[in-house]
């Protein structure tokens, strides 16, 4: 987890193309890096060392920048991303407390200050800086994407704050739709909104979210996973309220791609017994999602009876096939 959210970080606070940072080495003066004596001189010689690699002598020179100049933004803000890539967050958030008295409402100062007090466990602190973040009146210098990306951002990031360390549901949900309100296609954000509103007991909204999530990243295997636990937890305890066509349809898709790819592997290594009963049981698990959408009261599920109907006719072919010691030919 700390691995992806600190390339976030790094993306925001490292690579001078993402936040638009001009080469100092291009001002209109140009700065002494040989005999350095301004702010200006020592944070350009910092920026030349960050860029060859020597981090070491870009830390040092970024730090009398800022000494020189108090108010000097990008010395404060770049010495941060250096210390964050060493994990001294400490460091970096006190940084970064610098740079927000030159610039009050930097989102990335702010965004990545919550970011560092959240490794930190500092879940308060965390909170308040995305919330400022998050505010109509930040200043988004620096950053790619509109100022509604941006503070969708911000949501998304205290509400998995009020989630993961809060385990206040109620604020996290709040949170997650203010951030695709702004931002309709923001990724992870409908899976986590899903997790809130299961726990509440929104189970509807929670497979729906699902399912959004899944349209928006079929790849995103936490919620394929979490459909498929949380869906077939509803079918083998039934709740009439909570069926559903779709989620039903989606449940045999998965299980005829999940079932056949093992059971063909296992006809393949001339395991035909165990390929059988592999079939079998999916084809039980579509019995028992057909069984399940035809309790009363039955609501129209016609048409998702008849794709499972469809998906079992497949899977039946596949099974005699197994019976008879032979691979199964699409």
């Amino acid at each position: 987890m700390r691995k992806s959210v600190l390339l976030l970080a790094l993306l925001l606070c490292l690579g001078s193309s993402a936040l638009g940072q001009d080469d100092p080495m291009a001002a209109r003066e140009a700065p002494d890096i040989e005999n350095p004596k301004t702010a200006r001189d020592y944070y350009s010689r910092g920026w030349k060392h960050q860029k060859a690699g020597q981090y070491d002598e870009a830390l040092a020179d970024y730090r009398v920048a800022g000494e020189l100049d108090p108010m000097f933004f990008d010395a404060h803000f770049f010495q941060s991303s250096l210390l964050a890539e060493r994990r001294d967050y400490r460091g970096a958030i006190a940084a970064l407390t610098a740079s927000l008295k030159a610039r009050p409402k930097s989102f990335v100062a702010l965004f990545n200050r919550g970011l560092y007090h959240e490794y930190l466990r500092e879940i308060d602190d965390a909170i308040a800086d995305y919330t400022q973040a998050a505010a109509e009146d930040a200043n988004f210098s620096y950053m790619g994407g509109t100022p509604e990306e941006n503070r969708a951002r911000a949501y998304h990031y205290r509400g998995r704050a009020y989630q993961w360390f809060k385990k206040d549901d109620v604020s996290a949900v709040a949170d997650f739709t203010a951030a695709l309100e702004l931002d309709p296609e923001i990724l992870r954000v409908r899976r986590r909104r899903a997790l809130a509103y299961h726990s509440l007991g929104e189970y509807a909204k929670a497979f729906e979210d699902l399912k959004r999530a899944l349209e928006q990243d079929p790849s995103d295997s936490t919620a394929s996973g979490r459909l498929s636990h949380w869906g077939w937890e509803l079918v083998e305890s039934p709740e009439p309220q909570y069926r559903d066509g779709e989620l039903a349809l989606l449940l045999a898709q998965k299980t005829k791609t999940d079932r056949n790819s093992l059971a063909a592997a296992q006809a393949k290594a001339g395991q035909f017994e165990n390929a059988v009963a592999t079939q079998q049981r999916a084809l039980d698990r579509l019995d028992l999602l057909i069984r399940w959408l035809k309790l009363p009261p039955k609501p129209d599920f016609e048409e998702a009876i008849q794709g499972i109907t469809e998906l079992r006719a497949d899977m039946q072919r596949r099974l005699d096939t197994y019976r008879h010691n032979r691979l199964f030919q699409d």
